[in-house]
């Protein structure tokens, strides 16, 4: 009971979710990417675990420590959900944020500094300070908190690209020389892409999410988009951040999967979910109906991420 408590505080789910991401960035769209090109790997797999773990270790304390400034909150939007106050003390609450943090961040300016890219360990300082700040000042103003916690999600498959791809670049310069560009650019440009769409899919979630809190957030004086501009108001922004996801997802498609016939399918699914989805927020006038309308996103999200094994797939039968 204990340990599922805590695994509910940190979100175990959502761990698992961000290694996964992570891993799909580096062996679906990096090396087969490589690999064609003659490339392996700088980073190797034990230090590559330790970066994941160092993600999985900072997000979970973000989640702790906004449990702990939200446990008033819950009361009220979730009262059967509530865990800290409830299930958790808040001294225990609080020391997991910091205990699990600070090892993440720990964990990262090591592999960094072995690296010898030691200033990119910044990511997971700024990473934990905005989970923090989010927590007690951001999340309940306008937009802020939504822009940051979708961020924070482009951070995890960026943050891939973002140490292995320099590395690469710095043992390649003869190369880069002689092409006068970056052989690299290619698959940077695909893990963007990745982090663009999850950043949008995010804010999306993140703005129904307030919908649904209203009750909660109203009481303590928050100044979330439903809140400050009405629940239709924020039914057309949603519908217009679905609608860039949409233009998005085409224009990576058309632009360079168009003749990977295998992915296909999979597109024409996502871009049905992100239609679908129109119809279920313009329907939507209770709680329960944008419940739906979030988990339909996590849903989308899924789809997205198996992309990622189609991209890898389609590369390696399109190119051989």
């Amino acid at each position: 009971m204990v340990v599922l408590t805590f695994f509910r505080l940190i979100r175990l789910p959502i761990l698992l979710l961000i290694a996964a991401i992570q891993y799909l960035m580096r062996w679906c769209i990096l090396e087969p990417m490589f690999r064609l090109n003659g490339f392996e790997f700088i980073i190797s797999e034990s230090q590559f675990a330790l970066l994941v773990l160092s993600s999985v270790l900072v997000a979970a304390g973000g989640y702790a420590i906004n449990d702990y400034f939200d446990a008033k909150i819950d009361r009220i939007n979730k009262p059967k959900r509530v865990l800290v106050n409830r299930l958790i003390k808040r001294r225990v609450a609080m020391a997991t944020h910091v205990v699990l943090s600070s090892l993440g961040m720990l964990i990262a300016a090591y592999v960094s500094w072995r690296l010898g890219v030691w200033q990119l360990s910044v990511i997971y300082f700024f990473v934990s300070f905005c989970l923090w700040f989010y927590s007690t000042t951001f999340q309940h103003q306008f937009l802020v908190g939504n822009v940051i916690i979708a961020l924070m999600a482009a951070f995890v498959p960026l943050t891939v690209g973002l140490y292995e791809i320099p590395l690469q670049n710095q043992a390649n310069v003869d190369l880069i020389r002689q092409y006068g560009f970056s052989v690299f650019n290619t698959p940077a440009f695909w893990v963007i892409g990745y982090a663009v769409v999850l950043f949008i899919l995010t804010l999306a979630r993140e703005i129904t999410k307030d919908v649904v809190d209203m009750k909660g957030d109203r009481v303590f004086g928050a100044k979330t988009i439903p809140i400050t501009l009405g629940v239709t108001k924020s039914k057309w922004i949603l519908s217009l951040v679905y609608a860039i996801l949409g233009l998005v997802v085409t224009w990576y498609f058309l632009n360079f999967l168009v003749d990977h016939t295998g992915i296909t399918p999979l597109f024409l699914l996502i871009v049905g979910a992100i239609v679908f989805q129109f119809i279920l927020i313009f329907r939507a006038k209770t709680k329960k109906q944008f419940k739906i309308s979030a988990n339909f996103n996590n849903l989308i999200t899924v789809l997205v991420l198996l992309s990622a094994l189609l991209v890898r797939f389609s590369i390696e039968n399109h190119f051989q």
